[in-house]
């Protein structure tokens, strides 16, 4: 949800077309499915199994000769078939898709794609503040102007007054034409002499693209599993302290992530054959929840633990907190199932 609101955000403060925000959504598509697989598959488990429990199906197929493993063996073979497609998508999928998020909310950043002149109110354009005391909307006309470069190598302000100018918005960049008016620029080798100049007419072109986004850190979540492996293997050296705690746990993260469908299969199953009788529908949503929570809960835990520790075994090995207690109390629970 946050990175909806996000992608909302960046789109009504600079100006993204419709097409922008579908694009933008459609990447995160692999995003929501490494959440959303593992929470359906759960609640398919406990939901189906209690409801063939309370029809009497289970005992039909018990009945028949089939053993509680053997009915739950095709639920185990789906939970492996996702364990890989949620290696797929953890591990390439979606950081693609995270990249191309990311790098879209910093491209649209980079624009000046919607520019609104209000009066008395300071316009951010690039390298340039523009200000106006009153706005013609209609002809695009701009009285008692006020321009000033934050940006200027070859001095330390440039300022320019006009008493009016018109603005033309076009697809590469913005004119500003300016008249009567005059312009102040201030040295930094000489702050104190200040050279000014009066015009009848000023013309400046300013480019709607602000910067470049070519060297932009990555973040974990943006690199794939391989290239993530990679930039581990190059040493602290090749990197910054925070992007190092960020990138060796994530491997371990996604694995995590990624066993998360056979975990919840060891969970789910004995608990609907046990409470078959007593949870119905309402208990099994309550069983779901609790795993999901407690599943993620740990997860979250994990991963916190080994971004802050500087212990390399705790670094690869907390994330997987939910997996190793999930194996504990899966095996638990088959082994009561199995020996009622």
């Amino acid at each position: 949800m946050g990175q909806f609101s996000q992608i909302f955000t960046y789109a009504m403060n600079y100006g993204a077309d419709v097409f922008w925000v579908f694009t933008t959504m459609l990447y995160m598509v692999p995003d929501i499915l490494v959440l959303s697989v593992p929470m359906a598959l759960q609640i398919a488990i406990l939901m189906t199994l209690t409801s063939m429990g309370q029809t009497g199906e289970i005992m039909a197929l018990r009945a028949a000769g089939f053993s509680f493993t053997e009915i739950a063996r095709p639920v185990l073979i789906f939970a492996l078939l996702l364990v890989a497609v949620m290696t797929g998508l953890n591990g390439w999928l979606s950081p693609l898709g995270r990249h191309h998020v990311e790098q879209s909310k910093e491209d649209i950043a980079s624009k000046i794609s919607k520019v609104n002149i209000e009066p008395r109110t300071f316009i951010d354009l690039g390298d340039w503040d523009l200000f106006a005391e009153d706005v013609d909307k209609d002809n695009n006309i701009i009285y008692q102007v006020h321009l000033s470069r934050k940006n200027d190598d070859s001095a330390l302000s440039t300022k320019v007054n006009a008493s009016r100018g018109k603005v033309d918005i076009g697809s590469q960049g913005i004119r500003l034409t300016l008249f009567k008016g005059q312009m102040q620029r201030v040295y930094s080798l000489e702050s104190r002499k200040i050279i000014t100049s009066e015009f009848n007419k000023y013309e400046v072109y300013i480019p709607l693209s602000q910067k470049s986004t070519d060297d932009r850190r990555l973040k974990a979540a943006e690199l794939t599993t391989p290239a993530l492996i990679k930039a581990v293997r190059q040493g602290k050296d090749s990197m910054g302290e925070k992007e190092w705690r960020e990138y060796r746990p994530a491997i371990s993260y996604r694995m995590s992530m990624a066993l998360c469908p056979l975990i919840f299969f060891l969970l789910s199953c004995p608990v609907a054959f046990i409470t078959t009788k007593k949870a119905g529908r309402a208990g099994a949503m309550i069983y779901s929840l609790a795993f999901i929570f407690a599943y993620f809960g740990l997860i979250t835990i994990g991963n916190s633990v080994a971004e802050k520790t500087d212990i390399t075994f705790l670094v690869y090995s907390a994330p997987f907190l939910p997996v190793i207690a999930g194996l504990a109390a899966g095996v638990y629970l088959w082994k009561k199932r199995l020996s009622d």
